[in-house]
């Protein structure tokens, strides 16, 4: 960091050194708040993803009495929220405030996610569907054995699309988390780039010393440890994401 205060940056680095993320590596609340994200994401990925897909999966059967209202009903919320305020209230009155079930239970509906599974569900040979509950398939077979397989690839875009969104969230985390213990790792990255300092007051002291690390790079170290593993896993999962393209596009 010194060199480049001194000179020009360059394709090669001058005074190359991995001591920034040394100190974001082992800080102990850099390292809590990163496992804090993988927790969340997985949790809420799943949850997310199990809930909409059982929803959408009753929306479409033939024999679900009162559709319509279920369906109104559904999307009244998707178009009209409670508010930030009003919500806030209801988490904090039932004693999810400053928990992780204040990060997990508001958003474990999706009501987008619910409506395109409910259509792609739709949209499969009724034929195939009637073949398999004459041959005595159960529901839970049905679902697993038959329409899981079929629609696959947009379960799989929305794994993707949840993932990568719950990984970046910081604002629930802002609103309802006051332990330090419970943030996330985006959070944790905007208190490093808002404040311009490191994780605990004592390791603050040292940007001031030219012999530590100097806060910029903390702050460079930090945001490339947090986009890291969505860089990591994308090649793999790129090939969803024409499908999450395409979702859209499925009318019901």
């Amino acid at each position: 960091m010194e060199e480049q205060l001194k000179a020009p940056i360059g394709l090669i680095p001058r005074g190359l050194t991995f001591s920034a993320y040394e100190r974001i590596i082992f800080n102990r609340q850099f390292v809590r708040t990163f496992f804090n994200t993988v927790f969340l994401t997985v949790v809420k990925t799943a949850l997310v993803i199990v809930i909409s897909l059982a929803a959408g999966y009753a929306l479409s059967s033939k024999y679900l009495i009162g559709k319509k209202i279920m369906m109104t009903y559904f999307l009244i919320p998707m178009y009209f929220s409670g508010g930030l305020i009003p919500t806030y209230l209801l988490i904090q009155g039932i004693g999810l405030n400053n928990s992780y079930g204040a990060i997990i239970l508001p958003t474990a509906v999706n009501i987008f996610y619910t409506i395109v599974f409910k259509n792609m569900i739709t949209q499969l040979p009724a034929e195939l569907i009637e073949s398999a509950e004459i041959d005595g398939a159960s529901q839970p077979v049905l679902l697993f054995k038959i329409i899981i397989p079929l629609i696959l690839p947009t379960i799989a875009a929305f794994i993707v699309f949840s993932s990568v969104a719950y990984w970046n969230e910081w604002f629930s985390v802002m609103i309802y988390i006051r332990d330090k213990e419970k943030w996330t790792l985006q959070y944790q990255l905007r208190e490093i780039l808002l404040s311009a300092s490191l994780m605990d007051s004592e390791a603050a002291k040292d940007i001031a010393n030219p012999n530590q690390v100097y806060s910029e790079a903390l702050k460079m170290a930090a945001l490339m440890i947090t986009i890291l593993p969505i860089v990591a896993v994308y090649p793999f999962v790129q090939k969803y994401f024409m499908s999450g393209v395409l979702v859209g596009a499925v009318k019901g």
